[in-house]
């Protein structure tokens, strides 16, 4: 049996645990992110998050070019763009593909008719400081670049391969909706179906014994 004072210690372990692998809510990304730059394969010219003064909100829509998935919505993102960007909300979708080049970005961009910057992130600049790990799946942000909502555009799909017949929870309408109303986000997380994202896979250091994280995985 554990005494009070060991519950105590073993419930701080687990907040710190779970703080560890977390995307802090409403945190604003560090201040190098809003001037980072990156590459608009559609126009040609580099882009960089939109200025406070001139959106209301920021959506990244992270794709794959080769995900059957994130294709599939391309004339829902169109719609959305059509419906929100008059309301200064600023859409850009990104690639975050570390081989992906920028002719066959522009290309699938452009095939998919997608009205918006289309975005190399070949670094997984953006994808890491949201926290996206699907293709597809999206951030919407506020003028501070704020994280308010992530993850699905919508409950189209069950499972990879699995498709309802009606679509009866339009997540990021929703969202953004309830931003310019300047509300509350009924639901600021869910969760995305699609193609991972290809993140490079980090060497881990040797540990020392007895010297292993009490966060790590198997424990």
């Amino acid at each position: 049996m554990l005494n009070s004072r060991s519950r105590w210690k073993l419930r701080l372990l687990i907040v710190l645990c779970l703080l560890q692998g977390s995307h802090a809510w409403g945190q604003t990304p560090a201040e190098n992110l809003r001037q980072a730059e990156f590459a608009d394969v559609l126009s040609g010219e580099k882009f960089r998050l939109a200025d406070p003064a001139e959106s209301l909100a920021v959506v990244l829509i992270f794709l794959g070019h080769e995900c059957p998935i994130s294709n599939s919505y391309a004339k829902e993102i169109g719609r959305l763009c059509e419906e929100f960007a008059p309301q200064k909300v600023t859409f850009c979708v990104v690639y975050a593909e570390a081989d992906l080049s920028s002719d066959d970005a522009r290309q699938h961009a452009q095939e998919y008719g997608f009205p918006c910057p289309a975005l190399l992130d070949p670094s997984f600049t953006l994808a890491r400081e949201v926290g996206a790990t699907i293709k597809p799946e999206v951030a919407l942000l506020s003028p501070k670049l704020e994280l308010l909502y992530r993850g699905r555009i919508d409950n189209r799909y069950l499972d990879f391969g699995k498709r309802r017949e009606q679509v009866t929870s339009h997540d990021l309408r929703e969202a953004l909706q309830a931003v310019l109303a300047q509300k509350p986000i009924a639901n600021r997380r869910t969760t995305a179906i699609g193609c991972d994202i290809d993140f490079p896979q980090q060497p881990v250091a040797p540990s020392k014994k007895g010297a292993e994280s009490p966060c790590a995985p198997g424990r």
